[in-house]
């Protein structure tokens, strides 16, 4: 079992929470059978909260979906006054994999990743469409400096998560953080933390490590 890494309370986010979660779950009101994978509303204040910490100049999350943890990230720079997010996502539309009987993270017929996202939280985002090994590598490389979080969220194969990881790290600033949600998948975040020696953590349902200085 895991430690939970203690963050200060900012201040409490239930009203936003609920809107955005609210808006997606009515888009998938007709499909009775389906549950939207979204961040719970713990792990979403603990997330606005740790942003709230650290207030990273920048940001990178793969995984969009619907759009409720960019939203959540957000509304915390704005709240902050800081911050960029750089996120990275391969949308699959609901009538895709309602017709291979699949389930997963998808959108609602005629939505773009993201579509839940508030106008006036979108000057600080950018979005970057594609496959995770072909975009993550060269957004790292236009970035000017190194970011203050990283989050995983996107495909959760073991190996998808290492190339993840192990990138993330090295574009990750010492003594900041990275993140993962759906960590109980595979092996992934346990291997790479055992290879780097690195205490774990978890925040709400996600799991978190810290790069040390010097690292």
């Amino acid at each position: 079992m895991l430690e939970e890494y203690e963050i200060k309370r900012s201040h409490q986010i239930d009203d936003f929470i609920d809107r955005i979660s609210d808006n997606i779950y009515e888009e998938f009101a007709e499909y009775e059978d389906y549950h939207p994978a979204i961040l719970g509303e713990e792990s979403g204040q603990k997330l606005y909260d740790l942003i709230r910490h650290v207030e990273p100049e920048l940001m990178v999350e793969t995984g969009v979906c619907n759009g409720f943890s960019s939203s959540i990230i957000l509304k915390a720079m704005e709240d902050a006054d800081r911050g960029h997010l750089y996120s990275i996502d391969l949308p699959v539309n609901i009538d895709e994999i309602r017709d291979e009987e699949k389930t997963g993270a998808v959108l609602p017929p005629g939505k773009e990743s993201g579509w839940a996202v508030p106008s006036p939280l979108r000057e600080r985002w950018t979005l970057k469409v594609g496959n995770t090994y072909n975009e993550l590598p060269r957004l790292f490389e236009t970035l000017s400096e190194n970011i203050g979080i990283f989050l995983h969220d996107s495909g959760h194969a073991y190996e998808t998560m290492m190339f993840e990881f192990a990138l993330a790290w090295r574009n990750l600033k010492e003594d900041h953080f990275l993140l993962a949600d759906n960590i109980d998948f595979n092996k992934a975040f346990f291997h790479f933390t055992e290879a780097k020696k690195l205490k774990r953590y978890r925040l709400a349902d996600m799991g978190l490590m810290i790069k040390e200085i010097s690292d």
